[in-house]
């Protein structure tokens, strides 16, 4: 088993770059209302911080790709909820669940840009609220901001543990 690990903390040194694509995209489809049911990205974010402070390799580059990833999954998500403002409560896989699209545009009416940035550490809302954003015109110089700080944050918060951590105990 050891030398398992060793070809994966190998694998990671010898391929940050093919790692900062994976997040990115794992982190865009994770903030896309349809992709996110299926892409466990958190917990892979965590893993992969893990193995990249087991690693001894670069974080700042890890966070950065996650970050901007999740940022163009919100702005594809809102310009989705602007387009199809109208049908929402129509869509796959929202039309399954019309309860948890009123908590969603409840939870955005009354928080409004705080909304956007407490619901990137909210699983269900995550890809939700952009789109809520969206249908409900929200300024996109305002969504963009509170995008980009929680998607740093996020990125942050899911990386920067398990890769300190891991890092600490090699």
């Amino acid at each position: 088993m050891d030398e398992y690990w060793q070809d994966l903390l190998a694998f990671m040194r010898e391929n940050e770059v093919l790692i900062e694509i994976i997040l990115f995209f794992l982190a865009f489809a994770e903030s896309i209302v349809v992709a996110s049911a299926f892409v466990p990205a958190s917990v892979i974010f965590v893993a992969v911080g893990a193995l990249e402070g087991a690693a001894g390799g670069p974080l700042l580059p890890l966070v950065i790709a996650g970050a901007l990833g999740a940022f163009a999954g919100d702005l594809t998500s809102l310009a989705i909820g602007h387009y199809f403002r109208n049908d929402l409560r129509k869509m796959w896989p929202l039309r399954d669940h019309p309860r948890l699209l009123a908590r969603a545009r409840a939870f955005f009416w009354r928080w409004g840009i705080y909304a956007v940035i407490f619901s990137k550490l909210s699983g269900p809302f995550r890809p939700i609220v952009p789109l809520i954003a969206g249908a409900s015109r929200m300024s996109w110089p305002v969504f963009m901001a509170a995008s980009a700080l929680s998607s740093l944050i996020w990125s942050v918060l899911l990386l920067v543990p398990a890769y300190l951590g891991f890092q600490a105990m090699m």
